[in-house]
This record gives structure tokens, sequence and C-alpha cells, in this order.
């Protein structure tokens, strides 16, 4: 699960150094904020109820993360200033985002019956991005 979330996040800066449109700014605030609710949904997992509580919010946020990525699809690649720019205005963001993330996901991975639950909502996110 540890891979797939820093998948998600590579592939994620990947695909928004290349936006249009839309900012890459306001879809790279967009990107983080749906990473951080992912890691506040995967804390908040401590019981059974809780973790089918949270099947529906992981759901609903990777419809927000499918919806980013089609709009850093449409974005142009930018030149290699703006890029870098773009990815160090997202380096702070993303790693918080990835540090709770993380934290949630070893905590979970130690009570596997709570996993069980949310494994299916979480299968192919790295897709999503």
């Amino acid at each position: 699960m540890r891979k797939t979330a820093f998948a998600m996040i590579v592939l994620a800066v990947f695909l928004l150094t290349g936006c249009s449109g839309d900012t890459p700014e306001k879809l790279g605030q967009d990107m983080v904020a749906n990473m951080k609710e992912m890691g506040a949904i995967l804390t908040s997992i401590t019981d059974e109820a809780s973790a089918k509580a949270a099947v529906p919010k992981i759901d609903a946020v990777r419809s927000k993360m499918r919806g980013c990525r089609d709009r850093a699809k449409k974005m142009p690649m930018p030149d290699a200033a703006s890029e870098a720019k773009f990815n160090e205005s997202m380096q702070t963001g993303m790693m918080e985002a990835m540090t709770a993330i993380g934290t949630a996901q070893a905590r979970l991975a130690n009570q596997p019956e709570l996993l069980a639950i949310i494994e299916p909502a979480m299968q192919g996110m790295e897709n999503d991005l």
C-alpha cells in the first residue's frame, strides 16, 4: 500500500506539471487537498465501524482525484521554469499529505481486519491520478 501511495504522488506531480485552461496552481491545490483528505480519512480509521464508514469517503476522494486527472490531461506542458516553480510549490503540501497517508497505512498494516474492509476501495487508486 505504501508503494501505491508513493506511485500516486509521483504520478500526480507528473500530471500536474503539464496542466492548462485551469491553472496548474489551482489544480495542484486541489490535488494536495485530495491527498490530505485521504490522509485524514485513513487516520480516522480505528475500528470496524470507522473502517466501514471510511469506504464511501475514500470513493468520494477517488472521484475527485479522477476529476483532477482529467483536468490535468487537458493542460499543455509548461516550460522548464514554470514546471520547476510548480514542483517547488507542491512539494511541502504533498510531503505533508504523504506523511499522513504513510503513517496511517503503516498503522493499518498491523490491523489486517481493518485493512481488509478498506482494501477494495483503495485498489487501483494509482490509476486515479
